[in-house]
């Protein structure tokens, strides 16, 4: 490895929990030497490699983009298309998550099947040297940590860019899955948009036992409840208060000495607010935060309501384009690679999204008849047919639910009656051998026994003919 290359490699190794603007830089997990590695990953042969195209399968490793607790990204090339991506080589060091996070890896391809503007996109995942990597959109390299760098965000701002990431976050959760690691950093802004990123590494946060900033988010952002590892997708509406607060006034929320007393004031102590701190974001902020999880905003929904945020797709597009056709996200439970019943997971998904396109609409529509004072008919017309069609979604909502249930409940159990037929052979020849080897065993003691009884008696014998 050259001198060049190993500089390089000593700087991508895993750093400390991200710092943003206003927090204190500590040192909360060491990672690796890049030429050992652990889990079986050869970091040596990465940093020798990396840079030769095809290295990774069809890609060209360009430079490296920046490098955080999970591991390291690299912006890459598609060698086919010239199209650049983003590839994020995970460190998984400690061994005890190690086979469970590659296990994890395989459901990536549950994450790959969401289309949402607000969310970078999984394009496809693998493994090279024994380092399991994820192929991601490239969204660009600007962030909102960077974005506050500069200072706070103005309200208007703040809000904008609030609103387009808390609708990536409710595309995740309308889907049964939960980021769990929501920090200004995994937020990429381009333009008007801004997008959430790193959503697919759920297991490596909830399973890994290293340290708190490797194996459950950043301190900073980090609810109460995932130190005692019963995290659910309310824990990322905690972590959505902590990022509008910051967006809000340049600071993280709690700071301290250590992990450990930054962890104890999210546990314990209330939110503060500094003087002029906008009143509009108060108290969704207080709601978002609070220490019982029950007591929270039950979705994302509840809260971009309780902030005033019309619905819509919240991708930086004007306001009034919500009422208009939009774009279709496409059918991406029609995408190969993926089971029935994951399909139909993604499947509610869209039909919840419809159902709020739909109601959406229909207050856009009644808002317009309202402001110009006719075509009141025609929007009863109209918002009768919008409710007649939201209800039907929501019956075959309902329908898709309870089928999915039954698919699952039923695929479970043909997969344990499988396993059990397939693992029967073997048992019962475990079972036969063990039953021969004892009779062999007694077999022997009983030869053993007669051996030494046959000896003692010519000994016993043959002092008797010397007597």
């Amino acid at each position: 490895m050259s001198a060049e290359d190993r500089t390089e490699a000593s700087a991508a190794m895993p750093e400390p929990s991200e710092t943003n603007a206003g927090a204190p830089e500590r040192v909360f997990a060491p990672g690796p030497t890049p030429e050992t590695g652990r889990g079986g990953a050869n970091w040596e042969a990465f940093y020798r490699n990396y840079r030769t195209p095809g290295y990774i399968p069809g890609f060209e490793i360009l430079n490296r983009l920046g490098a955080g607790v999970f591991g390291v990204v690299f912006k890459a090339r598609k060698l086919s298309i010239g199209k650049l991506y983003a590839i994020k080589f995970l460190k998984v060091d400690d061994d005890s998550v190690k086979e469970a996070v590659r296990r994890e890896i395989e459901s990536v391809r549950v994450f790959a099947q969401i289309d949402h503007p607000n969310l970078v996109s999984i394009e496809d995942r693998g493994e090279v040297d024994g380092i399991p990597y994820i192929v991601m959109e490239y969204a660009g390299e600007e962030t909102l940590r960077r974005r506050l760098e500069g200072g706070p965000l103005a309200p208007a701002e703040a809000l904008r860019i609030f609103e387009q990431v808390a609708r990536g976050v409710d595309a995740l959760h309308e889907r049964g899955l939960a980021h769990f690691d929501l920090k200004p950093a995994n937020v990429f802004l381009k333009g008007a948009t801004a997008r959430v990123g790193d959503y697919g590494l759920s297991k490596l946060i909830s399973e890994s036992r290293q340290t708190l900033s490797f194996g459950r988010g950043t301190p900073y952002y980090m609810s109460p409840e995932m130190l005692r590892r019963h995290g659910d997708h309310r824990s990322d509406i905690y972590s959505l208060g902590c990022l509008l607060y910051e967006m809000a006034t340049g600071e993280v929320p709690f700071k301290g000495e250590t992990e450990w007393e930054v962890l104890r004031r999210h546990e314990n102590e209330p939110v503060s607010f500094p003087a002029g701190f906008p009143a509009e974001f108060r108290g969704a902020i207080e709601r978002c935060m609070e220490k019982d999880p029950a007591r929270r905003y039950p979705d994302v929904s509840t809260l971009l309501a309780d902030l005033a945020v019309p619905a819509g797709e919240g991708n930086g597009r004007p306001r009034a384009a919500a009422a208009g056709p939009e774009p279709s996200a496409g059918a991406p439970f029609e995408r190969p690679g993926m089971g029935l019943r994951d399909r139909c997971v993604v499947f509610m998904g869209d039909l919840r999204e419809l159902r709020r396109r739909m109601q959406a609409r229909r207050a856009a529509a009644n808002g317009r008849a309202g402001e110009e004072g006719k075509g009141i008919a025609a929007s009863s017309a109209g918002g009768a047919a919008a409710a007649a069609a939201g209800a039907a979604a929501a019956g075959t909502e309902r329908i898709f639910e309870t089928a999915a249930a039954g698919i699952g409940g039923a695929a479970r159990g043909l997969g344990r009656a499988v396993s059990f037929l397939a693992v029967l052979p073997f048992r019962i020849v475990g079972v036969l051998m063990r039953v021969a080897l004892f009779v062999f065993g007694l077999f022997v003691a009983f030869y053993v026994c007669a051996l030494l009884i046959k000896v003692f008696t010519r000994v016993i014998s043959g002092m008797a003919r010397g007597l």
